[in-house]
């Protein structure tokens, strides 16, 4: 590695000396910043325009406004020589593969966060390895590896030791919190929220302070705790909307979502999920526009604007293939997230979604009803599909599909209705609700694992779908999940539309 220059010690000056103005007039210092890059490139001296670069990204970053500096990150890049210049290297392909994420352009972002770490090891440059892991960890969760992804977080945090950097400590923190929180160990979770909080009030880190405030929230929505989820998330969206970080307050707005649907305050949820949709369309997060398309999809849907539903559905299966599209191809020694068949499954759940359902009678509706359990069979590679209405629908309707009934199900039926995604299990002997449905076993017969969605037409649960593996249990991937989303989203699309026959 070159020796430091005196002009490269000068350089170190001017940048601390910028940091300090950052605090007090942000503009001025991205300013001061750019002119800095333009001057160094113009002399040459790309190593030190990179890192006026990154320090200009990181002021971005931090307003919501990464998307400013794709342009520059990749023309920098392409000028530097990484072999002289390893470190510079390593913390453009870091900050280029943070852009790529927030797109939701997980193979490029993985590509970016790999080779970052490797230029960071050359470097002999723990901060930068470790940042690098936190993105490869962040690309695990994505496809709901989560437990490989504390995994490659734990190398970052062994990376990091016991180094004062409070900005990574937060971010680290945080990921490691996201970790626990889907695997529903809230304990944990709440522990490292509230440490990623600490690290990012000691060092003023306004994004991250803001960011713990929403994940906080969402861990007393899951206990339960409204008054809390409350609080934290309006502290969260106040301190995203000062800072314009239209990335966060996206996802903050999702989770004031869930709040307001459990207040009962249906029209309060649109309104939020609208409010996340716009920002999240500004900085083009396609993973943050497909959620919010799909949950308003739902919402519309049922409050009767099927209408209205059916296009948000579209554009949410529109994004969702884009995504997939643009993460198909694997790095040799990065893990396999997708299946073979998944380019064909997934459009054929779009040719479904693209049907137009003619229900004008019951028989119409049972066989909408049998097509969308063969799709589902065939898209998600199940065993078994097995639709259930809920109490007197199959009297109504025809003997076609069994019933649910109370008081015989009553707490499951009840359970179910109050979960907001779908239940999975990779085994069922640990099933909540195991000894009430023992009365199912002959329709249950050689099931192993399962996903279980309540299908609701105007707010009201009228039918149960179960998706089954029988001949070995069944780890069920984020895609699984999205895909058992989709598909009850379609069941309930095709009820809705025969709602006249529940009268």
């Amino acid at each position: 590695m070159p020796a430091v220059t005196e002009a490269d010690a000068v350089l170190i000056d001017v940048l601390k000396r910028i940091s300090a103005l950052a605090q007090r007039h942000p503009n001025s210092a991205l300013l001061r910043l750019a002119a800095l890059e333009h001057s160094a490139k113009a002399a040459g001296r790309y190593a030190a325009a990179s890192d006026a670069l990154y320090a200009r990204f990181y002021l971005l970053e931090h307003r919501g406004r990464a998307l400013e500096a794709a342009a520059a990150l990749a023309e920098t890049q392409g000028e530097l020589d990484p072999d002289a210049y390893p470190l510079q290297a390593a913390r453009l392909h870091e900050t280029m593969g943070r852009v790529a994420y927030q797109q939701g352009e997980y193979f490029e972002a993985a590509e970016h966060w790999n080779q970052s770490a490797e230029l960071a090891a050359r470097a002999g440059d723990a901060r930068a390895g470790a940042a690098a892991r936190i993105g490869l960890g962040q690309i695990h969760y994505a496809f709901g590896a989560w437990a490989r992804g504390r995994e490659v977080h734990g190398e970052a945090a062994q990376l990091l030791g016991a180094a004062d950097d409070s900005y990574l400590a937060a971010k680290l923190a945080l990921n490691i919190g996201v970790g626990h929180f889907e695997t529903h160990q809230l304990d944990d979770a709440e522990r490292h929220f509230s440490h990623g909080l600490a690290a990012a009030r000691r060092g003023k880190h306004r994004e991250y302070e803001a960011e713990a405030h929403w994940h906080l929230a969402r861990a007393a929505l899951a206990r339960g705790r409204l008054d809390w989820a409350t609080v934290d998330c309006r502290l969260a969206l106040s301190i995203a909307a000062k800072l314009g970080h239209s990335w966060l307050e996206a996802a903050a707005s999702r989770t004031w979502t869930d709040i307001a649907l459990a207040r009962g305050d249906r029209i309060g949820a649109i309104r939020s999920t609208e409010h996340g949709l716009l920002l999240a369309n500004r900085i083009h997060s396609r993973p943050q526009q497909s959620q919010a398309h799909l949950l308003l999809a739902k919402l519309l849907d049922q409050q009767g604007d099927k209408e209205l539903a059916i296009p948000h559905l579209w554009q949410h299966l529109n994004l969702q293939a884009e995504i997939e599209r643009l993460s198909s191809t694997t790095r040799p020694g990065f893990p396999n997230l997708y299946n073979p068949a998944k380019q064909a499954a997934d459009e054929q759940l779009l040719s479904l979604s693209n049907r137009h359902w003619r229900i004008q009678s019951k028989a119409d509706l049972l066989a909408e009803l049998e097509h969308l359990c063969k799709g589902a069979q065939q898209i998600m590679g199940l065993d078994r599909v097995q639709f259930w209405w809920i109490d007197d629908k199959a009297k109504t309707l025809g003997a076609n599909f069994p019933s649910l009934r109370r008081p015989a199900q009553t707490q499951y039926l009840d359970w179910l209705a109050g979960l907001t995604k779908p239940q999975v299990l990779t085994t069922l002997s640990n099933h909540p609700c195991k000894v009430e449905l023992e009365s199912l076993a002959d329709a249950a017969e050689g099931m192993r694992s399962r996903i279980e969605l309540a299908l609701h037409v105007k707010g009201e649960p009228i039918a149960v779908l179960w998706l089954a593996q029988c001949q070995e249990k069944r780890n069920w991937t984020s895609q699984d999940q999205m895909q058992a989303s989709h598909l009850a989203r379609l069941f309930e699309l095709v009820l809705s539309a025969g709602a006249a026959d529940f009268a």
